[in-house]
């Protein structure tokens, strides 16, 4: 008997999925449910593909239609997933799960299939040349395309030397300062974390996209394999910064960031960074992905200094777009310009460009 493929939209409960996404190496929290769920408020929608009754790929989407007219986009954003652990990498999956996903999406439902793959060094050029080949077309630049990467494979030498100077610098100074810095599981340091994010967002006017309240959800609901690590700075007792990051496959991610204002003096954030550099490479994570600058000055200098000669500032491509009907390619065009209109209201003339380093 041949490979039998069958595939399941929208009917694997979320801790099921994620129980599947364990066995994954190419994840992010969009992939997740438990994430997606809470940040996409209703609107994501899943596909699982399995090959003789085994998961090999799933994606989830988030779908945005237009009133009315009820087409619009089915957004993936950081997937699929399809390169499952300890099996040799399989194009074919990949392309079938496209096809599944462009079946139900654009077929079925009449939208706009739009697709953001993940930002990976290794693969990230080879699914945008996949996705061309499927008649997927790059429709959209992001305003903020380039990803920071940490290399964390290296040793504690190697890192160090591959610092910019000015982060060094201030890493040493940070050592000075009788700062208490550890990973934490306990549930009442991820409380004190999110009411920092909160005082820092009133303090310095800052708009968080993402969904910041579900850290401690996160941090008791995933499997031990998905579960966010919390990194937290103590002074004197006083928690002065945080940081949650996200263990989705073979990658870290920087999920969420906050501190005090005493924080800047002590140096904290050097601290905080070298101390989740230094627990990712001792738990075999060899990229910590810092994200985007976004349209907040400084961050530049700051992450490329720590991603340093060893690491990798990734341009990503774009959104890519296919479709089956015009009035689905329509739909989503007018979706994403609602979108950047929302962007340039929240963002003003910060929107559209890149922040120069402070």
């Amino acid at each position: 008997m041949g490979e039998q493929y069958t595939i399941e939209v929208d009917v694997i409960p979320n801790g099921q999925w994620d129980d599947i996404c364990r066995n994954f190496l190419d994840l992010s929290g969009e992939q997740i449910a438990a994430f997606s769920s809470g940040h996409w408020e209703g609107r994501d929608s899943h596909i699982l593909l399995r090959r003789n009754g085994e998961p090999v790929a799933g994606a989830r989407v988030a779908i945005f239609r237009l009133p009315l007219v009820g087409r619009g986009t089915a957004y993936l954003r950081f997937g699929p997933f399809w390169r499952r652990k300890g099996v040799p990498d399989d194009p074919a999956v990949y392309r079938r799960m496209m096809a599944a996903l462009y079946e139900e999406y654009c077929v079925k439902r009449g939208h706009c299939l739009t697709v953001l793959p993940r930002p990976h060094p290794e693969y990230h050029a080879q699914e945008c040349a996949w996705l061309r080949e499927l008649g997927f077309v790059k429709r959209r630049d992001l305003e903020d395309p380039d990803r920071y990467l940490v290399n964390t494979s290296l040793d504690e030498e190697a890192q160090l030397k591959s610092l910019s100077q000015k982060l060094r610098y201030n890493l040493r100074q940070a050592m000075k300062n009788s700062l208490d810095v550890r990973m934490s599981d306990d549930p009442a340091d991820a409380e004190a974390f999110q009411a920092l994010h909160a005082s820092m967002r009133q303090r310095k006017q800052f708009i968080e996209a993402g969904p910041i309240d579900l850290t401690v959800e996160l941090m008791t609901k995933l499997p031990a394999e998905l579960k966010p690590r919390l990194f937290v700075a103590y002074h004197n007792g006083t928690l002065v910064a945080g940081a949650s990051v996200g263990l989705f496959g073979d990658i870290a991610y920087y999920l969420f960031g906050a501190t005090s204002e005493e924080a800047l003096p002590l140096r904290a954030g050097y601290m905080l960074k070298w101390t989740i550099v230094r627990w990712l490479h001792e738990h075999g994570y060899q990229w910590y992905d810092l994200g985007g600058i976004a349209y907040e000055p400084g961050l530049r200098q700051f992450k490329s200094g720590l991603v340093g000669r060893a690491g990798n500032i990734l341009p990503m491509e774009g959104e890519f777009d296919r479709w089956e009907s015009q009035l689905g390619r329509l739909s989503a065009d007018v979706v994403f310009g609602v979108r950047q209109l929302r962007r340039r209201m929240r963002y003003g003339n910060r929107s559209g460009r890149k922040d120069q380093a402070a």
